[in-house]
């Protein structure tokens, strides 16, 4: 994989993040790549800022998970890969560290990349480059709403189940590690491609998490009043219900997230080292 422009995206919440953002935009730049700054990063730096990141061959983005998951809004329209450089705690997502920050260039410019595809759900009927996700779509009340929320869950035309409780997470195998996880459904390896579906507090004990092919659709129905109802996309985007919307259709997405490895990596081991240090 040829380098020859790379946008840099950086998150300014997070504490000594400009630092490095600096020395990776001059590492790039000694290293006879052009770069393509965010607004934020060139006010910083005193630079110009990029209009978009069309015609560039990657996208760095400094930050933690939450960052790559945000970065996607850029990159899945231009199917850029995204090469993380991790400021954040857990890191799942990202590559580089910054400590390893000049090594790691030399490299990616040497050529040992590889590119990683991670599936993506998508809500039917909706925006196929804003309404995907790479963790989970959660249903769950909004607002202010209390009382329990009941759901029907139908999976290829088969109802399979009602559950009543504070919602239902649809999630990748890539999110089964993120709030499935911490809802108690089951850890899956990052290479299936399958939709793990998780209660969220069930008032039922018959309700348990269910994993089901990435070819099948998944059809989630609010049962009652659905006006206070939404579906949550990582976390970061909404889809309100209401009587003209009562439930979604989820599928797995065409486009794929893209991510660039540089390191061989044992998912399990990661796993363990990265939730042990959550735990501290």
């Amino acid at each position: 994989m040829e380098i020859q422009r790379v946008g840099i995206l950086w998150n300014p919440e997070k504490a000594g993040g400009l630092a490095v953002a600096k020395r990776l935009t001059e590492a790039l730049e000694r290293r006879g790549v052009s770069v393509r700054l965010d607004k934020a990063l060139a006010a910083h730096l005193g630079r110009a800022s990029a209009r978009d990141f069309s015609g560039c061959d990657l996208l760095a983005v400094l930050g933690g998970d939450g960052t790559l998951l945000s970065a996607m809004d850029i990159a899945i329209p231009l199917d850029l890969p995204m090469l993380g450089i991790n400021l954040g705690r857990l890191g799942f997502l990202s590559e580089v560290e910054p400590e390893n920050l000049e090594r790691d260039l030399d490299r990616l410019l040497m050529g040992e990349g590889t590119l990683e595809e991670r599936m993506l759900l998508q809500i039917e009927g909706e925006d196929a480059d804003r309404m995907v996700a790479l963790n989970e779509i959660s249903i769950m009340r909004r607002g202010q709403s209390i009382g329990i929320l009941s759901l029907e869950l139908e999976i290829d035309g088969v109802v399979i189940d009602r559950i009543s409780g504070d919602g239902l997470i649809v999630a990748t195998a890539t999110g089964s590690t993120a709030y499935s996880l911490s809802a108690g459904g089951p850890i899956v390896s990052p290479g299936l491609d399958c939709f793990v579906l998780t209660p969220v507090c069930p008032h039922t004990m018959n309700a348990r998490p269910v994993v089901a092919g990435a070819d099948t659709r998944i059809v989630v129905r609010v049962l009652g009043d659905p006006s206070s109802t939404h579906a949550v996309l990582d976390g970061r985007r909404t889809l309100a219900l209401g009587a003209r919307r009562p439930g979604i259709s989820i599928v797995k997405a065409e486009k794929k997230a893209r991510f660039l490895r540089l390191n061989q990596r044992n998912y399990f081991d990661l796993l363990r080292r990265k939730l042990s240090q959550w735990t501290h």
